[in-house]
């Protein structure tokens, strides 16, 4: 694992007083739990316009509270070494990717299995904590075959489909990901290869787990009812909401404009609906944020008391 991690882990702890251990096994629960989540990738004939997009509905234990402290960070390496600007859409504290965009328009996600099918390979404790090699491909991949290689050659942990867009080459790919055994799938040979899954042309998708038929058929349904006119907003009316799928957050990418859609799940002490996908979205440019210069001490106004 990178050095730039512990360092930034470190940091943290160190500003905020937080025990390091603490903080570093916090970050494993996505090793040690499975989140149902939902995730499509759309290109081509399947989009308004030819447009690449990405939906990633994060489902999981709303009682934990993590939708109490959502955090978008942007990060904007000094140096080359350091990759490219990517964003992390996650929480207070937390750095590693379960949800994210680069400036090179790729997006990330990754859902947990809890019900996989004998395709799959074992699980290791020892590896890459996915978390870490899905900022890796945020990070420093330039495309969706740089992210293939990267997963194909590190030492991988649990069993998740990943999925991951690319708004330059105008595709998407769902992985399945397990510590002995990896498999990529486009929208031609999509898996798990069922009557209540099947493949759509320019459309790679998976809900909630592999093994999975009632939600699987669901989004295949809302998919197929927007197929060619899929938009964020189509699939923030007529996916996620109807699928009632992504409870944490849902986060639409236009990965060919780099702009994101996201909703964050409501707290039980406030009004208004809790689960993300009936909550108002909001709308970020990320051109915008990206094009961003960092500033010199001398932008830096001096504090009056």
């Amino acid at each position: 694992m990178d050095k730039e991690i512990y360092d930034e882990l470190h940091g943290i702890s160190d500003a905020a007083k937080i025990d390091y251990k603490l903080l570093l096994h916090i970050h494993m629960f996505g090793e040690l739990t499975r989140a149902h989540c939902s995730y499509y990738g759309a290109w081509g004939k399947a989009t308004l316009g030819g447009k690449t997009l990405q939906m990633r509905a994060f489902d999981w234990d709303m009682h934990a509270g993590l939708q109490d402290f959502p955090v978008i960070t942007i990060y904007h390496p000094r140096s080359s070494k350091l990759g490219h600007t990517f964003t992390n859409i996650a929480w207070a504290g937390y750095i590693g990717v379960l949800s994210g965009m680069s400036s090179t328009l790729l997006g990330m996600t990754s859902i947990g299995v809890e019900m996989p099918d004998d395709t799959f390979g074992d699980e290791s404790m020892s590896g890459q904590p996915f978390i870490f090699a899905s900022r890796y491909i945020l990070q420093y991949s330039q495309t969706v075959d740089d992210a293939l290689s990267y997963i194909s050659n590190i030492r991988r942990t649990c069993r998740l489909i990943v999925g991951i867009a690319d708004g330059k080459l105008n595709t998407a790919r769902m992985i399945q990901y397990s510590h002995s055994k990896v498999n990529f799938f486009d929208d031609l040979n999509l898996q798990p290869a069922a009557e209540w899954h099947p493949t759509i042309a320019n459309v790679v998708y998976n809900g909630m787990d592999w093994l999975c038929p009632s939600y699987q058929y669901k989004l295949y349904q809302q998919i197929m009812d927007q197929y060619g006119k899929i938009t964020p907003e189509s699939t923030i009316q007529s996916i996620s909401a109807v699928v009632k799928t992504g409870d944490v957050h849902v986060a639409v990418y236009d990965l060919t404009d780099n702009v994101l859609y996201l909703a964050n799940g409501g707290s039980p002490n406030k009004q208004g609906p809790r689960p993300a996908y009936q909550r108002q979205f909001n709308k970020l440019d990320l051109k915008i944020e990206y094009a961003r210069t960092q500033p010199s001490i001398n932008d830096i106004e001096p504090f009056s008391s």
